[in-house]
């Protein structure tokens, strides 16, 4: 299990730039992601089916052509997930094209998770997650047929639906929680490359009649003949809209789980783009450059900086953005019904965590640790990626997220012949890595 090489967790513009940056440096970094091919979520055209002939943003060549150009002296691994880190620093791949070895360095690229707030009916047939639409649309040009309704909040929501007029396939409307629109003088303040691409969005939501009903919560989904009901509630006002499926969006998260540096031994550990800050596409390459140059420091292998904070300027434009979509979140009303679901891997409820928050207050205090294994939640395949962000809202007076989340390996689920069928590397003589 001897390496020499540094490990990126991720395919994305972080990672793929970190690559780039460690690969220029003379280092030969194992590169896995457990997508098909490269480019992560926001340039998963990248990846797009060979019928395709996708769109693709400057950014988006530019990078596919820096990375083309050190390609030789990256051992990429596609349809491979990173899985864990024993405390002596030794890697899990699973998958394709897993394995086990010990990296010099590793890299978490693993950018951001889609948050979907829960509510009746979220867990149906016919409803996913925007992104998800996003992803099939961006690699097989495809989208479920028939009605479909975006709903949610956030910028991401728009460009989806802008990507599905251009697709042909226009949303029936989109429900945005928040009310953007409302500050007009605050939008002017973003940067000007974020305005012209919303600008872009909007226009072709515009020309393409599509309903923008802002200030809107979708409250719950049910089925009626046949068809998903989508209930709306504004200032007081209900109404209902008929599709026949639906893409739920709340808004992004780090997708850090897994990540400490606690658990790898001396392994030097770093993050790179969303997954550190979620900043956005034009922050992630700059941010995997800057992890790629503390890892150079760590290794001695340059005299680089140690340390090196993300541009103010995305900061900036991340902090403007939730403020104009910011909104008051519906969870927690006390008419949410008991029956909702929370934790769609376990398949628990509201009813069931208020029942385990009664119990405990009469045996003794509340702690996260009896919500995971007692009740469940975030015990599932996704880790709490998904529930635990509204568990710890809802016992907000006697757990936090972090204790929620815990620092578990592995932090997906693993089979035991993934682990058996991992082979021991021992790195290629021929890889002069810098010493």
């Amino acid at each position: 299990m001897i390496d020499t090489r540094p490990l990126i967790v991720g395919a994305g513009p972080a990672g793929l730039r970190a690559a780039i940056t460690l690969s220029d440096a003379g280092l030969h970094p194992v590169l896995v992601d457990h997508a098909p091919g490269i480019g992560g979520a926001v340039y998963a055209n990248l990846r797009a089916q060979p019928n395709l002939t996708p769109k693709l943003t400057r950014e988006a060549c530019i990078l596919r052509q820096d990375f083309e150009r050190v390609r030789p002296r990256v051992d990429l691994r596609l349809s491979t997930a990173f899985a864990a880190f024993d405390q002596a620093g030794t890697a899990l791949l699973t998958g394709q094209a897993g394995m086990m070895f010990k990296p010099r360095a590793v890299i978490f690229a693993t950018g951001a998770r889609e948050r979907i707030q829960p509510r009746p009916g979220w867990t149906l047939a016919g409803v996913s997650s925007a992104g998800a639409l996003q992803i099939a649309l961006k690699t097989t040009g495809t989208l479920p047929l028939g009605r479909l309704l975006l709903a949610g909040t956030g910028p991401l929501l728009y460009a989806i639906a802008a990507q599905m007029v251009a697709a042909g396939r226009a949303p029936v409307a989109v429900i945005e929680t928040g009310n953007p629109l409302r500050h007009p003088l605050m939008a002017l303040r973003l940067p000007a490359p974020v305005l012209t691409e919303a600008a872009r969005y909007m226009g072709r939501l515009l020309l393409a009649g599509v309903p923008i009903l802002s200030g809107t919560d979708l409250t719950r989904i049910e089925t009626r003949n046949g068809a998903l009901i989508a209930h709306t509630s504004r200032q007081g006002r209900w109404a209902e809209i008929a599709v026949d499926h639906i893409g739920l969006h709340d808004g992004l998260a780090r997708n850090d789980f897994g990540i400490s540096a606690e658990m790898t031994g001396q392994t030097p550990v770093f993050q790179a783009g969303d997954c550190r800050s979620v900043l956005g596409r034009w922050a992630a390459e700059d941010d995997g450059k800057r992890a790629a140059e503390q890892v150079l420091h760590a290794l001695k292998a340059t005299p680089g900086r140690a340390a090196i904070a993300p541009d103010q300027r995305f900061v900036k434009t991340q902090t403007l953005l939730a403020k104009l979509f910011a909104r008051a979140p519906s969870l927690a009303a006390p008419d949410l019904p008991d029956d909702t679901v929370i934790c769609r891997c376990e398949n628990r409820s509201l009813g069931d965590l208020k029942q385990a928050l009664q119990a405990a207050s009469e045996q003794t205090q509340t702690t996260a640790r009896t919500l995971r294994l007692t009740e469940r939640f975030g015990m599932g395949p996704c880790q709490g990626r998904q529930c635990l962000d509204w568990v710890a809202a809802l016992t907000a007076d006697t757990t936090s997220f972090a204790d929620l989340r815990g620092n578990r390996w592995p932090i997906k689920p693993v089979r035991v012949r993934d682990i058996l069928d991992a082979p021991d590397f021992t790195v290629d003589p021929s890889h002069q890595d810098l010493k």
